[in-house]
């Protein structure tokens, strides 16, 4: 059995046999041994819905506990005031709540965690400058300067060369700010800059930034251009309503791009056993409803990730849900006999959540 504090989830957290989460995780909740993978490919999306009390942030915290610090973790709730509006002064064109969430679970997942370093986001990073560069117009040179510097530290990992990121970060924001001149849209100039930047230097954060800013090129529309790919993002974001949700969709999959460069090959297998894991909770707020749509529809279409992830969603059901399969919680206890289907939404497995179980003395005291 597992070892945290929620009584009734054995089907979630047994170790012996592996319950749900280790199966798809690849490694067993707080003892942090490797286990067999129920999908050696794609996992499902896994989302535990049910109505207030049943305990699905619970569920989620316990996930975080269980692997805080032995695998790329990240933990959001979309409902937090943090993805309700844009910060201070920056203008909404140049944000949405999509936005904010995929900086901030790349942030969390870039944490070092035991015998691996930081993860870089080199992608993430060109398209996040790229949006943000559509918010630039007013010259607010702290502002922007602050902007900047947050987005190029997912570049940080952890060099043993003392001080090196500090200084790259802060070198390329200035020139970044130096580049704005004018008045109007700054995009261009901006992507022109950062695009010479990353393509200086012979050390592996420029040869990851130069990898990145191809990877651009193959943006529709883009004809293998890769600044052309990078003004469109930024300008499909600003458009708003669909042009909008199809630049998140890019911001998602630079995110997952990046995360699956730090399992690539022998050595970093070796050092990053399992999977990573993202838990979203109130993934029925926006946020939550365009990380969620990203995923499975870039799943649907045959482009792989390698995260497990789990959601909290209030009640039963959602419409970008439709179709997905439903198990009740005995029945994944050992084996979910989940497919996915032809349809984007049955790349997602709902887990309704029944109230959690109160154990008896006589349980308690066996536990001590």
């Amino acid at each position: 059995m597992h070892s945290g504090g929620l009584h009734g989830r054995g089907a979630l957290f047994d170790t012996h046999p592996p319950g749900l989460v280790a199966r798809l995780v690849g490694l067993c909740p707080f003892q942090h041994g490797p286990t067999p993978l129920e999908y050696a490919k794609e996992p499902p999306f896994v989302v535990f819905t049910g109505g207030p009390g049943l305990g699905k942030s619970a569920v989620l915290g316990e996930l975080h506990a269980a692997y805080q610090g032995h695998t790329p973790l990240a933990l959001i709730d979309c409902e937090d005031e943090l993805f309700a509006r844009p910060p201070a002064r920056r203008p909404g064109e140049a944000w949405s709540p999509v936005s904010q969430a995929v900086l901030t679970i790349a942030e969390q997942l870039a944490e070092p965690v035991t015998g691996a370093g930081r993860i870089a986001f080199p992608r993430l990073t060109a398209g996040l400058l790229a949006v943000a560069a559509g918010g630039w117009r007013d010259r607010d040179l702290p502002r922007i300067r602050q902007e900047a510097e947050r987005i190029l530290l997912l570049n940080d990992t952890g060099s043993w060369v003392a001080g090196f990121t500090g200084r790259w970060v802060g070198r390329v924001s200035t020139r970044l700010v130096d580049a704005l001149s004018g008045t109007g849209l700054v995009v261009e100039p901006i992507i022109e800059a950062t695009l010479e930047v990353f393509s200086e230097g012979v050390t592996p954060t420029h040869r990851r930034l130069r990898k990145a800013a191809t990877w651009y090129r193959d943006c529709p529309s883009a004809g293998g251009n890769p600044k052309l790919g990078l003004i469109l993002l930024s300008g499909h974001f600003r458009a708003g309503g669909d042009s909008r949700t199809h630049a998140e969709r890019y911001l998602v999959r630079a995110l997952l791009a990046d995360l699956d460069d730090a399992y690539t090959g022998a050595v970093q297998r070796t050092h990053r056993p399992g999977r990573p894991v993202v838990l979203i909770d109130n993934v029925q707020a926006t946020a939550g409803v365009g990380l969620i749509g990203s995923v499975l529809r870039d799943r649907a279409d045959g482009i792989a990730d390698r995260v497990a992830f789990f959601a909290g969603l209030r009640g039963d059901g959602h419409p970008s849900l439709h179709n997905a399969a439903r198990r009740a919680l005995p029945e994944v206890a050992r084996a979910t006999g989940w497919e996915p289907g032809g349809t984007v939404s049955s790349h997602a497995l709902l887990v309704p959540l029944s109230p959690p179980t109160t154990p008896s003395p006589q349980a308690v005291e066996a536990g001590r």
